[in-house]
């Protein structure tokens, strides 16, 4: 059975007639990669400040490690809700070195956290001269310092370019090897999808789904088909009951078919009727149309 983290029990928040997070529940297990996903507004930002009792809920309960939260377990969570404010005539190292001081935590851990980060070169170098990449980095940094048991960030990759969008991509990654709990806010689906094991979908607060990324990529699929004589192809496509919808893209058919039926059996089916596929592939659903499905539906 795996180990309960963070129990979230009908958490809300109201600011005025505004509901940022309405009846949340939500439990979150040990050693996994969580990405909070949900447009702006959608209370993702207000529930990770009240889970580090930075926002007082409006009602509603969390735990953490099983227990009500204190100063104690504040300790084992390592947090970035905001771009932390560094001194920028100081070097990274230096200014690790506060963030220890701060956190009552000996310096033995920084050089470590350093290589973590990919900083250990600049490690010297004043905060200032960091491109916005490296200063997100010496961020996740800090939030390591005391080796903590959960780590949360919120839009780790906001502002940054391509490059700087991977390079923070594949540090979660290698952080969350070495057996941390992680949970991030996030906008942008694809880095959800590429990082995360599990998802959280919120909308104005309510949670529309929680689960396994994979459980959603590995939804069913649609059929991509193609033919040299196109009519056919859709003329047979038409007629076969475990068709259930078609539609045509650039110079293939996007195939739905019912639960169980798969592209072999079609391939077999359209043989039968003298059609030679010239193109057969699986496409899976995306964790984007997933998501604006989920949110058509509301």
């Amino acid at each position: 059975m795996e180990e309960t983290v963070l129990s979230i029990q009908h958490l809300s928040k109201n600011y005025g007639r505004i509901r940022a997070v309405d009846d949340l529940s939500l439990d979150v297990h040990k050693g996994n990669v969580y990405g909070i996903l949900g447009p702006n507004g959608s209370g993702k930002t207000t529930t990770l400040g009240i889970i580090l009792s930075v926002i007082n809920p409006s009602g509603g309960e969390f735990s953490w490690f099983g227990k009500i939260p204190t100063k104690e377990t504040r300790k084992h969570i390592g947090a970035i809700l905001e771009v932390p404010i560094f001194y920028p005539y100081l070097s990274g190292e230096k200014n690790l070195k506060i963030i220890a001081d701060i956190k009552s935590c000996s310096y033995d851990g920084i050089a470590d956290v350093l290589q973590t980060v990919d900083l250990t070169e600049r490690k010297k170098s004043k905060f200032k001269t960091y491109s916005l990449g490296m200063k997100q980095r010496l961020a996740i940094a800090a939030a390591l310092i005391g080796d903590p048991e959960v780590l949360i960030f919120d839009e780790p990759t906001n502002g940054l370019d391509p490059q700087g969008i991977a390079e923070i991509r594949e540090l979660i990654i290698r952080i969350a090897v070495h057996g941390k709990t992680i949970i991030l806010a996030s906008h942008l689906l694809d880095e959800v999808q590429k990082t995360c094991s599990h998802v959280v979908i919120l909308d104005k607060g309510k949670n529309l789904f929680a689960g396994k990324v994979s459980e959603l990529t590995a939804a069913p699929m649609h059929v991509e088909v193609g033919a040299e004589n196109m009519e056919d192809l859709e003329k047979y496509l038409n007629e076969n009951e475990n068709v259930i919808g078609i539609e045509k893209e650039n110079m293939i058919l996007v195939v739905k078919l019912k639960e169980g039926y798969k592209g072999a059996a079609l391939n077999e089916f359209l043989l039968s009727k003298g059609v030679l596929l010239t193109h057969l592939g699986a496409r899976k659903k995306s964790l984007e149309k997933y998501f604006l499905e989920l949110l058509a539906e509301k």
